[in-house]
């Protein structure tokens, strides 16, 4: 055999070899359904997800007062999805139901904040849904409450790399590591708009039919499950190209 068949017939055969990796790399056909009770909204099954037996309900109950959960407009969920930024036309909105006891949510979030750092044209929204025990419910009040005092990024980095014990020693040790003062950290934890927060989140994935985490909503199409990084961006691609909802 001479030597260019031989060439030609190596480059078939990595050829071959390459082929399925490339393959994996290509976004997936999506099938898109009506999110039912949601106008202009839709949804897409995605992988795995982590959750427990209807853990949604029961969480809440041990939520300390005031617990009731601040109401969600009927047919448009999109001020209590994306915040009062809404959904503005330079950025498509994330809203991310997650649980830091969840392998796959702390893929998703940072594959997610590696996209906006490198410049994706998305705004992420965080919703704790703790359905993996009370280590995911003190992870999540813990969260919450450093974001109000304006460190919620880094407790989420710290959250991800530290299993939060009970008690307050656990919450002093955090509260140095994300530079805030203890006993403020301590007090915030406990406050009743994190306890609101928490539980407005809560129901709102029950409203949206999240049966475990992580749920995502990418502008208007919820995702159940865990994405592929090239389903990912041609969502983004989808719903930046479609243009923003009205946030009512």
């Amino acid at each position: 055999m001479r030597r260019r068949d031989l060439l030609v017939i190596g480059g078939l055969m990595a050829a071959a070899i390459a082929v399925p990796p490339v393959l994996r790399r290509l976004p997936s056909q999506m099938e898109f359904t009506p999110l039912p009770g949601f106008d202009g909204f839709r949804r897409v099954q995605g992988g795995a997800v982590s959750s427990v037996n209807v853990a949604l309900i029961g969480l809440e109950s041990r939520l300390p007062e005031p617990a009731n959960p601040d109401p969600v407009p009927p047919g448009n969920p999109c001020q209590a999805l994306f915040g009062p930024g809404g959904w503005t036309a330079d950025r498509v909105p994330v809203a991310v139901f997650s649980d830091f006891n969840c392998p796959y949510c702390k893929t998703l979030d940072a594959r997610l904040i590696a996209l906006r750092d490198g410049g994706a044209p998305i705004r992420l929204i965080w919703h704790e849904m703790p359905l993996l025990g009370q280590g995911s419910y003190r992870a999540a009040k813990a969260v919450i409450a450093a974001e109000f005092l304006g460190r919620g990024a880094a407790a989420r980095a710290y959250l991800w790399h530290h299993n939060l014990r009970p008690g307050p020693a656990a919450l002093g040790r955090m509260a140095e590591a994300i530079d805030l003062l203890p006993d403020m950290l301590r007090r915030e934890f406990d406050s009743g708009r994190v306890n609101r927060k928490l539980s407005t989140s809560l129901a709102l994935g029950g409203q949206l039919g999240i049966p475990g985490t992580p749920g995502t909503v990418i502008g208007r199409t919820l995702v159940i499950g865990a994405i592929s990084p090239p389903d990912l961006n041609q969502l983004i691609d989808l719903e930046r190209d479609a243009g923003p909802l009205t946030c009512t």
